[in-house]
């Protein structure tokens, strides 16, 4: 089966994570206790304790523990990164890894930034995976990965293999 090229573009909100990128989140947090923006509470992309699918509207919801954040793509997702903020400030949240855009000149990237310690910046473009599993073309946009939390040398270790690792100015 082919996925639809809307699947893996701007044209839609769903973007599964690759595994090797699970693999490293799961590397730097020892595991994943909340995936706030999960395809499924059936069968999950992200290997999480606890899924908040569109139905439970994580943006609702408290986000406790370690979170891998990859939220739908589209209109309205700096709501994503000012939830993140708020369970961080609110001592819920202890880490956390978000996949997004490299999109400097966004207000959510100055979110992100404004939260994070460590960005990733993967040396190829990320190949989303479809919802039958198939790996499509490549995204129309370039990929980062945002740390946030008290190990940025776990973090370092952990993406080192995927691309460049930065330190937030201000934020180290």
């Amino acid at each position: 089966m082919t996925v639809p090229p809307a699947l893996l573009s701007h044209e839609s909100t769903e973007h599964y994570t690759p595994q090797y990128i699970l693999d490293a989140v799961i590397a730097c947090l020892g595991a994943i206790e909340l995936d706030p923006a999960s395809n499924s509470h059936e069968i999950p992309n992200v290997p999480a304790a606890r899924h908040y699918t569109a139905q439970d509207n994580g943006l609702v919801q408290p986000w406790v523990g370690r979170v891998f954040l990859n939220p739908p793509f589209g209109p309205g997702v700096e709501q994503w990164f000012s939830k993140l903020f708020q369970e961080r400030a609110a001592g819920r949240s202890t880490e956390a890894i978000v996949l997004w855009k490299s999109a400097t000149e966004t207000s959510a990237w100055k979110t992100l930034t404004a939260l994070s310690c460590r960005v990733c910046f993967p040396s190829a473009r990320i190949r989303f995976v479809g919802p039958s599993g198939d790996d499509g073309p490549g995204p129309t946009f370039s990929p980062a990965l945002f740390y946030v939390g008290e190990g940025p040398e776990q973090f370092e270790e952990a993406f080192a293999g995927i691309g460049a690792v930065w330190k937030v100015p201000g934020n180290m």
